[in-house]
């Protein structure tokens, strides 16, 4: 079989970097896979050892697997990297405003709640298992990541591109069939989560426990974040009589997970989902105030880097969806006709 010539690196970008005058230095351990021949602040010049992914690559230079389609797009090239090439890595984001000549890039980010082994669900919000399967098969074979709640604020705070076919995955309440139905799931097409609890319901008949929370999160896969203490609306309530009292409503609905999340898992929340998608500009401030860096609704529509980081939208996954409606949901290229 005879092999395809090795991609090279175009002249101009020799000339910039500098090649002839930079000696070859690994860059990170030998098993890297490959090795910076030439850098600058801007790029560096990598030769593959093996073959590689985008994200292998971008993970071995940057520490970001998620920056692979950043990498991908630099090298013009839609075919995956080959022991032998020359390639392009951007050092800083690539494009951070994720905006194309034919269109934008948006983060999907979706809404789940109950699951159940049955080959029927029993209500909107509980999705059967081997529709769950089905739609993380077709993230799989599709070529989608799957982003914790920090990919996105790294997205949102620090101008990094959305990566293409990516996908948010979140799970509120804490219902058990979580960790009976839908965590077994997860494990097996490595697809990540977050889960959006409320203290005041965890280890109830119901739902999940402390320890299969720690079990969870101890994967890599899982993270567990607040949906509040009680999951009172964080809208104002006709027993909110004054600001002062709302907002020590807030507080408490805030603030009071924070102590046991650090007991039980070790780290305090840092993002949040608003209970029943119900927010205010006052719930906003007391977020920030509070530590909290996101917070997601339940309205559908676009994330791009302009969202504000306190009103993230979110799709809600019911059991009528069909696989059809699903990729729609994931598709985070939104085209703009041409006139």
């Amino acid at each position: 079989m005879t092999r395809s010539p090795a991609r090279t690196a175009p002249l101009w970008l020799l000339a910039v970097l500098g090649l002839a005058a930079c000696s070859s230095a690994p860059v990170t351990e030998d098993d890297a896979g490959l090795e910076v021949i030439a850098s600058n602040s801007d790029t560096a010049l990598v030769r593959l050892e093996r073959d590689l992914s985008w994200n292998q690559v971008a993970a071995a230079v940057l520490g970001k697997p998620l920056a692979g389609s950043q990498v991908r797009e630099l090298n013009s090239d839609k075919r995956p990297p080959r022991a032998g090439d020359v390639l392009a890595v951007p050092l800083r984001p690539v494009n951070p405003t994720s905006v194309y000549p034919d269109g934008y890039r948006t983060l999907p980010i979706l809404c789940y709640h109950q699951f159940t082994h049955d080959d029927r669900a029993s209500h909107q919000l509980e999705l059967a298992a081997r529709d769950f399967e089905r739609q993380l098969q077709y993230l799989a074979e599709n070529g989608y990541q799957t982003l914790a709640m920090a990919d996105i604020e790294a997205i949102l705070a620090r101008g990094e591109p959305i990566p293409d076919k990516a996908v948010a995955l979140t799970i509120d309440d804490g219902y058990r069939s979580v960790y009976d139905v839908a965590w077994p799931l997860l494990q097996r097409y490595e697809a990540r989560a977050t889960l959006f609890i409320y203290p005041d319901f965890i280890g109830g008949g119901k739902a999940l426990s402390w320890a299969q929370l720690r079990e969870m999160t101890a994967s890599g896969l899982i993270e567990v974040q607040s949906h509040g203490a009680s999951h009172a609306s964080l809208a104002p309530l006709p027993g909110d009589s004054s600001e002062e009292v709302y907002r020590a409503r807030l507080r408490a609905e805030l603030r009071g997970p924070k102590p046991l999340f650090q007991r039980h898992l070790g780290t305090a929340p840092a993002y949040l989902s608003y209970p029943y998608g119900n927010s205010s500009e006052t719930a906003a401030e007391e977020l920030a105030r509070a530590g909290y860096r996101l917070a997601a609704t339940v309205t559908r529509g676009d994330n791009t880097v302009f969202t504000d980081p306190f009103l993230l939208h979110r799709t809600m996954i019911y059991d009528d969806h069909s696989l059809q409606d699903f990729r729609q949901f994931v598709t985070g290229f939104k085209r703009v006709p041409r006139h």
